[in-house]
This record gives structure tokens, C-alpha cells and sequence, in this order.
């Protein structure tokens, strides 16, 4: 008996040894293979390229309902919530196809996805302004122009994301900046446009205020008559104008162009892998193959199949897949596959392993942190505070306290052919981006019914400000520009309170929402412009504060290893609620003759949204000592289960 315990003490004692020497490897595979940030340089540019995306995509979201409703109106003869759907299905697919936008970005690189969607959003602008009918419209201009967009705005983020680390924060401020920037700009080129295409009085250029009057003895604040819609209503070609804005961004991608390893790094690492696979190939007992199999990792989204080794030692087994050693991992899952696939030498071997792991690797969602807007310094603090992981890492250092913690990406899915490989990979960042688990955490529902109400109401008052301002004998022109002024003051505020520890991103979304949700409800009984001015500052921030701190919230809640996740599910439920919020809106609006109860209504939604967020916190803590209560007693009946 004593010595078959020596004997079982010292296997254990050689297993241990072998994973502190797999630790140290992939420590130096790590820092060889993961490419740094350069928080600078090309950066910048990848920076103002993204800041000028958003210009042209936010600016024409935000700012177009504004004056396209009220065209549509006159031009089909319908109502207001029939108008208004187009734009509603504008920002909607905006938002929904976030998740397929991420997905391309990882498997084809921010550039290429970025310059389609430019593509794709100028052709349904185009093709918007040859429809016969409103309903024709739904597609081409909301589907269509709302699905491009999409695939222009999430690339523009994860880029950013990608080439910054401890300047996240400055960066990704910036760039979203461009958000409210726009909104002003194009709040202002607008009527410019429209009325340069319609062959309007050049004296009235300036004026944004359109009556629906052919009485030219109608006069706003400025002292200029107003425009007639009836007359001056060439919304096609002004379609075709925003179409050529839109094209802009094609240059903008361009400039997206993804970080690639050095050939210092690819030596290095090609080093190491054929050290690694010699070691490999004297100490195992079993060849290296694989069979499909499904697991459950951290890394890997639940239920997708992902390749496993064929091995009669699970120990060995759970080395060669161990989710905290992912470089390895990736590393010993491509040697599986290309020593079935190829005979090769070695060398060559350690050439084409390099190439595929540092290409699955260092793909956009490969770090989980990429839709964390802040700094890492502030989120090692967050992240640590929110894990959902029972069990703490084996690792000698967090991987999070060092680097993004990664996950493995295509590497894991069955074997594929090359040419239908991009398929694979698109359907496994969605299943990660979309895994349902989600859906069981009281949590995150709360997170995304708060989210759903918001964003019902965000863009309400964009579309319907100026016209609650003329129903109460008040100049709107300017309302809209307001809006984009405050939503730029509060990121770079956002973006500030982000890097700061100490303050609860939570509470101050959910003030934040209530306050400018109570501002909303009160909107209809202000009779001054400095009362509307007012009013756009509460709402402004309200909604800039839910934009920019919702990603910080996620990691302090979830936990940064469920952040990718809860993202792209977020994405789903505030696209539809964008889609739903201003017909809904205009409905109401209809059956009263009058903008006051959409306000009143939308006001209550958004003060809904920021109350049931105010118990989270304690809710979360429930969770999280249940989740451990379930974990401990789990592990307890195990050896019950094998004595079993």
C-alpha cells in the first residue's frame, strides 16, 4: 500500500510539474504572440477615421427624422406613426445587426466590413429615392440603410478597441464624440440640403423651421418666411445627397486596417511551437487527433462543438484544453488538425500551427475586454468585482490583470473546408455573442428590460422636439442641434467617470435616466425656448450616460468574461425597442391630435427604466452567493456521485 502511494505521489507530483512548466510556456507565448495595443501612433488616425464614421452615421440616424416624418406625411398622405417607421426601422437595424457587424469583423477584419457597409447603406438610400410607395420605403431605407449602418458603427468601435489599451479611455471618448458632433452638423446641413435640391429662396437657407403652410406671410423668430412642403418637397434627391455622404465612409474604413504580427513575434513563437511539439511527441503515448465533441468553456460559447483530442488520459486531456492556457490550447488543436490533414516536417509544421493561432488569437473578439470602453487599469478592478466564475484561475498571475483574457475562437470548431471555414467561424462568434445563458440571470433581464424601455424612448425626442416646440408657440429650430451639443459634453464626461473606481456607473445611469425622464414628462407644458434648452440638457445626459457607461455596468454585474456576450444580446433588445418607440410614439400622437402624451408616455417609460435599475446591485449579490451556494454543493456531491 505505501508503495503504490509513493508511487501515485509521484505522478501527482510530475503532473504538477508539467503544469507549471505548460504555465510558463504560455506565459512567453502570450508575450511573444498576442499583439500589443500601441496606444498611439497609425492608432490616432484609426481614431479620427472612427470619429468621422460615427459623424456620418449617427449625425443622419439622429438628425433625419427630424425632417424626413413630416415630408413622408405630406408626400403619401398618412399619418405620423406611418412616417415615422422608416426612420424606426433605420435606427432599429442599426442596432440589430450589431451582432452579425461583430462577427464579420472578426472572421473578414474591420476594414473590409466597414467599406460593404458604406456599400450597402448609399445603395438602399439610392434605392429609396426611386420607391413608388411608403411601404417600398420600410425596406429599402430602414432595412437596408439601418442593416449598413450597422456594419459601419461596430467595426468603428472594435477598431478602436483594438489598437488601445491604457488610452482606451481618450480614444474610444473621442471617437464617439463624433456621435453628437454629427447630430449637430447634420441637424444643421439638413434643411440646407433639402432646400438646395428643391430650388427654395437662398434667404432661407438658415432656417430649419418647416410649417406645413402655403401662406408665405407665415414668419418664424428670424424674421424669414418658412417653406412650404407642399411646394419644396424633393426628398429623392435628397436621398441621393445623403447617399453620397454615406459613401464617405468607405474612406473611413480604409483606414481600419487590422494590427498583424511581426516577423519577430511569428519567429518567436514558431520557436516555441516546435520546441513545444517535439516535447509533445516524446512524452505522449497517444497521437495527436481529434474527434468533434461538445463542451462547456468559459471561452467557448455553450453547445458549440469544438474538436478534442483523442486520448485515453483525461488528465492529459484536460491540459491540452485547459480554457486558462489558451494559446496552448489553440496551439495543440491546429496540431491536430494539420498532422491529419498534411504530411509536413516539423518545421513546417511550426510554421502553419504559428500561422493559424496567431491568426485566431488576435482577432477582434479573441479579447473579451473589446467592448470595455475604459482603460485597463480600471478594468482590472471592475472585472474582479463582477466574475459570474465560481472558480478563481490556477493561473500564477490573472490573466486579466496582464493581458485580455481570450477565448478560443475558430481554432475550436469542427474541421471544415478552407472554403466554407468563414461560415464556421461567423456561426461561433454568434453563438458567443448571442448564448442564451444569459437569459436564465435575473440580472442581466433586468439589464435588458431597463435597456429595452430606454431605448423606446431615445429617439423620440430627436424626431419629435422641434414639433412639440411649435405646437407651444416656441422656435425649434436649434433643439436637435442642442441634443448633439449636450450628448458630446456628457461622453467625454462618461468617458471620464469611466476610469474613476470609486464611482458606481450603475447609480449614476440610473439618476441620470430618471431625471431626464421626469424632464421629458414635463416637456410638454414648457412655453420658452431656455426651458426647452434646458429640458435637452436633463435628456441629453439621461441618454448619453445610458450609452457610454452600459459596457462598464455589464462587466461590474456580469463579470468582463460574459461582456462580448451581454453586448450582443443587449444589441437585439434595444434594436427592437428603436423599432417600436417613435411609431408607437406617433400613434399616440394621432389618436390625441397633439405631441403632449407621446412625451408624457415616453417620459414615464424612461423614468420606469432608471427605477428598476436602482435595486441591481443587491440583486446581482443574491445571485452571485447563490450561483456559489449551487457551485459548493455541487462539488460536495461529487464523491457521493462516484461512490454511487
Amino acid at each position: 500500500m505505501k508503495q503504490e502511494k509513493v508511487e501515485l505521489n509521484g505522478s501527482h507530483n510530475a503532473a504538477e510539474t508539467t503544469l507549471e512548466d505548460d504555465d510558463d510556456l504560455e506565459n512567453r507565448l502570450e508575450d511573444a504572440g498576442l499583439i500589443k495595443p500601441p496606444d498611439g501612433g497609425y492608432g490616432w488616425v484609426v481614431v479620427f477615421a472612427s470619429f468621422m464614421a460615427n459623424v456620418i452615421v449617427d449625425g443622419v440616424i439622429f438628425s433625419i427624422g427630424d425632417v424626413i416624418v413630416e415630408l413622408w406625411e405630406k408626400e403619401f398622405d398618412t399619418t405620423t406613426s406611418m412616417a415615422a417607421i422608416a426612420p424606426s426601422l433605420l435606427a432599429g437595424f442599426y442596432l440589430l445587426s450589431g451582432p452579425l457587424a461583430s462577427a464579420l469583423s472578426n472572421y473578414f477584419g474591420c476594414n473590409y466590413v466597414a467599406m460593404g457597409g458604406s456599400l450597402i447603406a448609399a445603395s438602399g438610400f439610392l434605392l429609396s429615392a426611386l420607391v413608388p410607395a411608403l411601404p417600398v420605403l420600410f425596406v429599402t431605407f430602414g432595412v437596408v440603410g439601418g442593416i449598413g449602418f450597422g456594419l459601419i458603427f461596430l467595426p468603428a468601435i472594435v477598431i478602436v478597441g483594438q489598437y488601445f489599451s491604457e488610452r482606451r479611455a481618450l480614444a474610444t471618448g473621442i471617437a464617439v464624440c463624433g456621435s453628437g458632433i454629427g447630430t449637430m452638423i447634420m441637424s444643421k446641413l439638413n434643411p440646407h440640403i433639402l432646400r438646395l435640391v428643391s430650388g427654395a429662396p437662398a434667404y432661407n437657407i438658415s432656417d430649419t423651421s418647416v410649417y406645413n403652410t402655403s401662406d408665405a406671410s407665415v414668419y418664424n423668430t428670424s424674421g424669414a418666411p418658412d417653406i412650404d412642403v407642399g411646394v419644396y418637397n424633393n426628398w429623392r434627391l435628397y436621398l441621393v445627397v445623403i447617399a453620397g455622404i454615406t459613401l464617405l465612409c468607405i474612406i473611413c474604413g480604409w483606414f481600419f486596417k487590422p494590427l498583424k504580427p511581426s516577423s519577430s513575434q511569428i519567429d518567436e513563437v514558431t520557436k516555441i511551437t516546435a520546441e513545444y511539439i517535439e516535447k509533445q511527441e516524446k512524452e505522449s503515448e497517444n497521437p495527436l487527433s481529434v474527434e468533434a465533441e461538445t463542451t462547456t468553456s468559459p471561452h467557448v460559447a455553450p453547445g458549440v462543438a469544438i474538436e478534442r483530442f483523442k486520448t485515453n488520459n483525461a488528465g492529459e486531456l484536460r491540459k491540452r484544453l485547459n480554457p486558462e492556457r489558451p494559446f496552448l490550447s489553440t496551439i495543440e488543436l491546429h496540431a491536430s488538425r494539420r498532422s491529419e490533414n498534411h504530411l509536413v516536417s516539423q518545421k513546417d509544421l511550426a510554421a502553419i500551427i504559428t500561422k493559424d493561432s496567431l491568426a485566431d488569437l488576435n482577432r477582434p473578439l479573441a479579447k473579451m475586454d473589446i467592448f470595455y470602453p475604459g482603460s485597463i487599469t480600471s478594468l482590472n478592478h471592475r472585472a474582479r468585482a463582477g466574475s459570474m466564475l465560481a472558480a478563481p484561475s490556477s493561473r500564477k498571475q490573472s490573466t486579466a490583470e496582464n493581458r485580455s483574457i481570450m477565448y478560443l475562437s475558430t481554432a475550436g470548431l469542427p474541421t471544415a473546408d478552407e472554403d466554407e471555414s468563414w461560415r464556421y467561424g461567423i456561426t461561433a462568434t454568434l453563438k458567443m455573442l448571442l448564448d442564451k445563458w444569459l437569459l436564465t440571470s435575473p440580472s442581466f433581464l433586468v439589464l435588458a428590460i431597463g435597456g429595452f424601455l430606454t431605448m423606446s424612448c431615445f429617439f423620440v425626442p430627436f424626431m419629435f422636439i422641434r414639433k412639440l416646440a411649435e405646437q407651444n408657440k416656441v422656435d425649434g429650430t436649434n433643439l436637435v442641434t442642442l441634443l448633439g451639443f449636450i450628448n458630446v459634453i456628457a461622453r467625454v464626461l462618461c468617458g471620464y467617470i469611466s476610469d474613476l473606481p470609486h464611482v458606481d456607473p450603475l447609480l449614476v445611469t440610473n439618476v441620470a435616466l430618471i431625471l431626464g425622464g421626469i424632464a421629458t414628462m414635463a416637456a410638454p407644458f414648457l412655453t420658452a425656448f431656455w426651458m426647452f434648452a434646458l429640458y435637452c440638457t436633463a435628456f441629453g445626459f439621461g441618454v448619453a450616460c445610458f450609452a457610454a457607461l452600459r459596457s462598464i455596468v455589464c462587466v461590474e454585474l456580469l463579470g468582463l468574461e460574459k461582456l462580448s456576450n451581454a453586448y450582443g444580446i443587449l444589441l437585439l433588445f434595444m434594436g427592437a425597442a428603436a423599432l417600436v418607440g417613435p411609431p408607437f410614439a406617433g400613434a399616440i400622437k394621432n389618436a390625441t391630435d397633439s405631441y403632449n402624451m407621446s412625451f408624457h408616455v415616453m417620459g414615464a417609460l424612461m423614468v420606469l427604466s432608471g427605477v428598476i435599475g436602482l435595486p441591481l446591485r443587491r440583486l446581482n449579490a443574491w445571485e452571485k452567493k447563490r450561483m456559489m451556494e449551487e457551485s459548493k454543493h455541487s462539488v460536495e456531491m461529487q464523491p457521493l456521485n462516484k461512490d454511487s
